[in-house]
């Protein structure tokens, strides 16, 4: 067999690549790497003079084949030869021995099985994949082999790196019978309070689907401070569902938070809400929480201000433009939650003033667009709110010297000032 140039260093490294990500299988999927034949090690010498058979093969990847159980589907690769003599070429079906799921290499067939490609000839090669039936949701890979050449490393390796390959990935998948209508709840909780939620399933399926809502087992710790330890324990949320959802009906989980009154911090976690559907893979049938627990305030903000002359001041005060917390879209905050509100003072140089309030705005924002989950499309969900600020003008006749403004908030997680003098 013909032979050309020199392996590149580049490739070296790609094949170092390999290596690290297999090694860092775990479980059964490493035992059965362990097994799979190794290539032999370079021989000591001059690594650059290695040479491989002039095969071009296009296109050396497929990105992707999304189909059902018991479909199949066809690509055509296309080999040329750019050697100076003809190349034998025999396809040989390769399944990674690592992953989630590992397809058999009968979902594949390759035609021609063999085929002699004449010297700057071409020959085109049918690939096609065909699901099983009862294949398993999930992802699938495998590699069209053309030709036995490997890339050889200084060093084991489980798993070899054909030189003349064609690579495939099979997304398994049914459409879903179960719609999540809400996939997270995210709110700002107080401590020592109560909160219920509501996660509502849809099932537009002809037959009944079985649900066992319960805590997620691994909890995500952290928040915008770094790694700490979460606010909530389980037993702080208490989950009430029915044991199934009747075909084309839409039923209830309802979810209960009592947050202790020394809590404090970030809860990131999730409910799995065991659907019984093979179509609904295991983190597409979990619902997000996001929850910062946080105290009123007790002491006021003060903000000191000077007056050079006896003029009028104007002050405005304004929640965050989320309210009590930013929701999201499909997200859901606590029905408890209350308008935020200002208790304002301001202190001149002879003592508190009384301030007039001159005006209280409550704004939103409200999103038609692509937020919207498509069984809210033509209902009155349509219209997602998106936050509402509320802002609260004040007026004092202010005299020369040092004044102070203190603002004490109430339900809300942060807010802003203005002030403005004379106008």
């Amino acid at each position: 067999m013909n032979k050309y140039g020199s392996i590149m260093t580049a490739m070296i490294v790609l094949s170092i690549f390999a290596v690290i990500g297999v090694s860092s299988v775990s479980g059964n999927s490493m035992a059965v790497a362990e097994q799979a034949v190794s290539v032999p090690p370079l021989p000591a010498g001059d690594m650059q003079t290695i040479n491989f058979t002039k095969l071009e093969i296009s296109p050396r990847y497929n990105s992707n084949f999304r189909l059902q159980p018991g479909e199949t589907k066809e690509i055509t690769v296309t080999i040329k030869n750019k050697e100076k003599k003809t190349v034998s070429v025999k396809p040989n079906i390769v399944i990674p021995p690592y992953g989630e799921y590992m397809m058999e290499k009968e979902w594949i067939t390759v035609t021609p099985g063999s085929a002699e490609i004449e010297a700057g000839g071409s020959r085109k090669f049918t690939v096609k994949a065909s699901v099983p039936k009862d294949a398993s949701i999930g992802y699938y890979g495998a590699q069209i082999a053309f030709t036995d050449e490997v890339i050889p490393t200084p060093y084991p390796q489980p798993f070899p790196n054909y030189v003349h390959s064609f690579s495939l990935s099979i997304d398994v998948w049914t459409p879903p019978k179960i719609q999540i209508m809400t996939p997270y709840i995210s709110d700002q909780l107080e401590a020592g309070k109560e909160y219920d939620y509501e996660i509502k399933l849809k099932n537009t399926g002809d037959k009944a689907i079985g649900i066992s809502p319960r805590m997620g087992s691994d909890m995500y710790y952290g928040g915008p401070y770094g790694m700490t330890a979460p606010a909530l324990t389980d037993d702080a949320i208490t989950i009430t569902a029915p044991a199934n959802i009747p075909a084309g009906k839409t039923e209830i989980v309802k979810i209960h938070v009592k947050v202790p009154a020394d809590a404090k911090g970030y809860y990131n976690g999730y409910i799995d809400l065991g659907i019984d559907d093979r179509s609904v893979r295991e983190w597409e049938g979990r619902v997000q929480l996001n929850f910062n627990i946080w105290k009123q305030p007790t002491e006021p903000f003060v903000k000191s201000f000077n007056l050079k002359e006896a003029v009028a001041v104007t002050l405005e005060i304004s929640s965050n433009s989320f309210g009590m917390y930013p929701r999201g879209p499909y997200g859901q905050g606590t029905k408890a939650n209350k308008e935020p509100s200002f208790e304002t003072s301001i202190e001149g140089p002879t003592g508190k003033a009384e301030l007039k309030v001159q005006k209280r705005v409550i704004k939103g924002g409200v999103s038609m667009g692509g937020d919207i989950p498509p069984w809210e499309i033509e209902s009155t969900g349509i219209y997602q709110e998106m936050g509402t600020q509320y802002v609260e003008t004040y007026t004092v006749q202010g005299s020369p010297g040092e004044w102070k403004l203190s603002v004490l908030p109430r339900n809300t997680e942060r807010f802003e000032y203005t002030v403005t003098i004379g106008g």
